[in-house]
């Protein structure tokens, strides 16, 4: 995958001849850097409720000039935020190279996102109720003239893979498909998987492909819990068009699996392609 780098590198000399106070005695210089071939993307810093009343905060960024685009909302990991998509992996970037609108959000309790009610702890309430937080972007995307609201999918990296999973279950007639990166989430005690759906009406999961390592594993005491596995009984409980694939030998986690995989990456790209 091609990388855009921006950076603006402002060197600034200032050289003072003798003691006069002639602007022509003003030098300004730099270095000779040649010009880039990389272009610009508007990305901003937005904010929408949920219907809990969560302010849900989000980087919203187009193609330039882009006109019904569809538009892909990206979900971060456990303990993360929405600038783990411009920082720690190329996958936001690429989006908008290929023509796609993109929105990563702060899922609740993390980055700017508040927890409801002022809390300060998160919950595992709150993890099962970030689904709101998705439902909130879809509502705001409702109103964003540069969107194609027909052709919304939803991404996302570990933890919040069960999220787009969960999401694609709960409101399959406003997002299309989806991709589930490593999902994967346990209880501290139970081990029994979090995050899956459960009891939600009405539900059903349907296109997604879900992508991880078959070396992505936590291992707690004499158990070992695999990231591939879980997104094997995942794929189980979704609707076709579905795809699973699991990466020999690799450990990469999330997005990771997108910038260290490059079949990971081919997939994805070919995913989103054909099924938004």
């Amino acid at each position: 995958m091609s990388k855009i780098l921006y950076r603006w590198i402002w060197v600034l000399a200032i050289g003072v001849v003798g003691c006069s106070e002639s602007a022509e005695d003003l030098q300004i210089v730099g270095p000779d850097l040649p010009e880039g071939p990389g272009r610009a993307y508007p990305i901003s810093t937005v904010s929408f409720p949920s219907n809990d009343g969560v302010a849900v905060s989000a980087l919203f960024g187009t193609a330039q000039d882009g006109e019904s685009l569809p538009v892909v909302i990206l979900l971060h990991d456990l303990g993360g935020n929405k600038s783990d998509w411009l920082n720690n992996t190329d996958t936001y970037v690429a989006l908008l190279e290929r023509g796609y609108a993109a929105l990563a959000i702060d899922m609740r309790g993390h980055g700017q996102t508040p927890l409801p009610d002022d809390r300060q702890v998160l919950e595992l309430t709150d993890l099962e109720q970030s689904f709101l937080d998705v439902h909130a972007a879809l509502s705001w995307l409702e109103s964003q003239a540069e969107v194609d609201v027909s052709r919304i999918g939803v991404v996302g990296s570990g933890s919040g893979g069960n999220v787009a999973y969960v999401s694609l279950g709960r409101f399959p007639e406003q997002i299309k498909t989806g991709v589930s990166l490593s999902p994967g989430l346990w209880g501290a005690s139970s081990l029994e998987p979090l995050v899956t759906g459960v009891g939600l009406e009405p539900f059903g999961p349907r296109s997604i492909l879900f992508m991880a390592g078959d070396q992505d594993q936590i291992q707690t005491g004499d158990t070992i819990l695999s990231y591939a596995d879980f997104a094997r009984s995942l794929e189980e409980q979704t609707a076709e068009p579905k795809d699973l694939r699991v990466f020999p030998d690799s450990a990469d986690h999330g997005f990771a699996l997108l910038d260290n995989v490059a079949e990971a990456q081919d997939l994805f790209f070919l995913w989103l392609e054909e099924n938004l």
